[in-house]
């Protein structure tokens, strides 16, 4: 369940990258940081993971319900995520198309709030 889990929320952040073009080298270290704090993962592996979703395509939604779902109990690991995606987010040219994205996750997360 850990490498469903991982795969999905780095298929979450990929999106956000792709969408707005960010620069996926200035990424790289808060996804790392991330993968590294909240699934105990090395460097080396969350960089080859961020590589190989790069060049996947996701259903977005998908990824976002199997989180949610992973994450029903973790709160404090459900607003880590929440976190790190307005961090990506607001580091460039910011849309309001940008929290659209922020906006479903978090309805996903906390649905009652």
């Amino acid at each position: 369940m850990d490498a469903m889990i991982k795969e999905s929320v780095a298929a979450l952040f990929c999106h956000v990258i792709k969408m707005d073009n960010k620069d996926l080298t200035a990424e790289r270290p808060l996804f790392c940081r991330f993968i590294q704090q909240d699934f105990s993962t090395s460097c080396e592996e969350a960089n080859k993971l961020l590589d190989d979703i790069m060049e996947k395509d996701y259903n977005i939604d998908t990824q976002i319900s199997i989180i949610a779902n992973a994450l029903h109990n973790e709160t404090y690991t459900k607003m880590s995520v929440l976190k790190q995606l307005n961090h990506i987010i607001v580091k460039s040219k910011l849309q309001d198309d940008d929290y659209d994205i922020f906006d479903k996750v978090r309805k996903a997360f906390f649905p009652n709030g």
